[in-house]
């Protein structure tokens, strides 16, 4: 009976963390007050409705300790931030948020430990990423989600998907393009292969429409399954590979930046689905950084506590708001930068902490399909976030790159099959005593015999 309802509860978690997936980024990116309130209690119950399970189960079994220890020791040091943070409410919002991610990844971590349930949290992840290719193809068609907030000018030609912002959308479609990629690239060829290829399109098509300073990042989730699964066939290979790639974004950074690069892109950035220039672009990006850099430099080591920057930015950009132009005069609520972000608000020890956090996987590299999905998401995101906010204010789009991260870090088992049933051969039996046993008795036989 124990063993049952344990099992039950399991699966009832399970169910629960898949509709915390699904809910991150199809309600809004989880931004505004429902959304927001709606991800803390379903992850928070995922984490409750775990641990009950286990403790009816009797028995944690973590395949990386050391990476769940890491998680704690983050989402700790969170809670930690709102005992100084001034404004109590908001640290306590979003360290509300921050254990609904955790405890969504820990979930994961702990209960989806063979591949079928693995398999299963991919699907839904492959398929909350559908739902939101469909909202974004419902508005190229004029069609709107009734109470959902939209970005002025979203419509045909500028795609928000179930986001409010067109750059936020592009941001979430990052991890789910390295998925889409390291599906196809990662299974065997079948039905789906081309299914998936057919959303990798679509989504690269709807990506154009976001005039977003993620598509480039887009890009590169794509691109970088591509190394990997080289990697996996020949190291050689794929460090050749590496080196090279490595080397031309070397050289294509410095030809970017150079007269003749920024020529060349002003001609061509529309067709890439972009419209700003870069140097408005760095204009707007240093001004915001600014902010971030004080408040870091003001409390190095522990910030100002989770939550904090929307309402402590305005005390060090006082003057601009008064006398300045552009960014200065508007309202920012985020750094624009994942590191400046958490450097502000939980110091060096907290950017220390969440980096340890998304590379302790790669601690214990393997081939599984789960693992090798996470290099993609992470470079790519990592690369974005210089100088966006993807993985520490979009809760939606963090939400689904946790759940990337506890698949990586988990080592998948095979469920046991079942064999009660079948007559055991003794291993010392004779060949000359194995003439009669059937297909299933000779296969158990030599399963013992190895």
């Amino acid at each position: 009976m124990r063993p049952r309802l344990a099992t039950g509860l399991e699966g009832l978690a399970l169910a629960l963390a898949c509709l915390t997936l699904a809910w991150g980024p199809l309600a809004q990116g989880s931004t505004f007050g429902w959304g927001l309130r709606g991800l803390t209690l379903l992850g928070s119950v995922t984490l409750a409705v775990t641990l009950v399970a286990l403790g009816v189960r009797g028995q944690v079994r973590a395949s990386n300790p050391g990476w769940l220890a890491l998680a704690l020791a983050f989402l700790a040091w969170v809670w930690a931030s709102t005992g100084w943070a001034p404004y109590k409410w908001e640290a306590y919002r979003w360290a509300g948020v921050w254990t609904a991610v955790i405890g969504m990844a820990v979930s994961l971590h702990l209960l989806a430990t063979t591949r079928a349930r693995q398999a299963v949290v991919l699907t839904v992840m492959v398929l909350t990423g559908v739902a939101a290719l469909a909202l974004a193809y419902l508005q190229t068609r004029g069609v709107f989600v009734p109470g959902f907030e939209y970005y002025p000018g979203a419509g045909p030609n500028l795609v928000t998907g179930p986001y409010f912002n067109p750059s936020h959308f592009s941001g979430f479609l990052i991890p789910v393009a390295a998925l889409l990629t390291s599906l196809i690239l990662l299974t065997r060829p079948h039905l789906h292969t081309l299914a998936l290829a057919g959303l990798l399109a679509a989504l690269h098509w709807l990506n154009l429409k976001t005039d977003a300073s993620s598509i480039p990042a887009v890009f590169l989730a794509t691109a970088l399954p591509f190394l990997v699964w080289v990697w996996t066939k020949c190291r050689w290979v794929g460090a050749t590979l590496t080196g090279l790639a490595l080397g031309t974004a070397v050289f294509g950074g410095v030809f970017f930046l150079s007269p003749q690069g920024q020529a060349l892109f002003a001609q061509h950035k529309s067709q890439i689905g972009l419209a700003n220039s870069w140097q408005r672009f760095v204009v707007v990006r240093q001004a915001v950084w600014r902010y971030g850099e004080d408040m870091w430099q003001q409390h190095p080591l522990t910030g100002t506590g989770v939550g904090q920057f929307l309402v402590e930015a305005p005390r060090y950009r006082a003057v601009e708001r008064v006398v300045g132009t552009g960014m200065d005069a508007k309202a920012v609520n985020y750094a624009h930068s994942d590191y400046l972000q958490l450097l502000a608000e939980l110091g060096v020890i907290g950017l220390g902490l969440f980096s340890a956090v998304l590379l302790t996987p790669f601690l214990r590299p393997r081939n599984a399909r789960s693992f090798l999905l996470w290099p993609s998401a992470l470079i790519a995101l990592a690369f974005a976030s210089v100088y966006d906010g993807h993985l520490t204010v979009l809760p939606g789009t963090f939400l689904t790159a946790f759940g990337l991260l506890a698949l990586a870090a988990t080592t998948t088992t095979r469920k046991p099959r079942a064999c009660s049933s079948l007559h055991r051969v003794p291993v010392h039996a004779r060949p000359s005593a194995r003439g009669n046993l059937t297909g299933a008795e000779e296969a158990i036989l030599h399963v013992d015999e190895r």
